[in-house]
């Protein structure tokens, strides 16, 4: 087991042989995780690939080619407003 920080040392992760991705961050500080103390790297942003269910074709959660984390659903161009009442 490895630990990893962020550079204020409010986030830790830990690795059991793969390294955090580099969109794997703090959210207050805003830096990557790593081993050591000192100037961290900035956290990249996800990237984002849409994916499909394989039965209707519809869109599902994206997942990042980073991390394999599942991002927001996605909101459907022809869905229907919803009613005022």
């Amino acid at each position: 087991m490895r630990l990893y920080r962020c550079e204020c040392g409010k986030s830790e992760y830990y690795g059991s042989g793969m390294t955090p991705a580099p969109c794997e961050g703090c959210d207050h500080c805003g830096s990557r995780f790593g081993t050591y103390q000192g100037r961290h790297l900035p956290r990249e942003p996800h990237d984002w690939k849409p994916q499909f269910h394989p039965d209707t074709g519809k869109p599902t959660k994206p997942i990042c080619t980073r991390c394999y984390k599942t991002g927001p659903m996605p909101v459907e161009e022809n869905s229907p407003e919803p009613k005022k009442s």
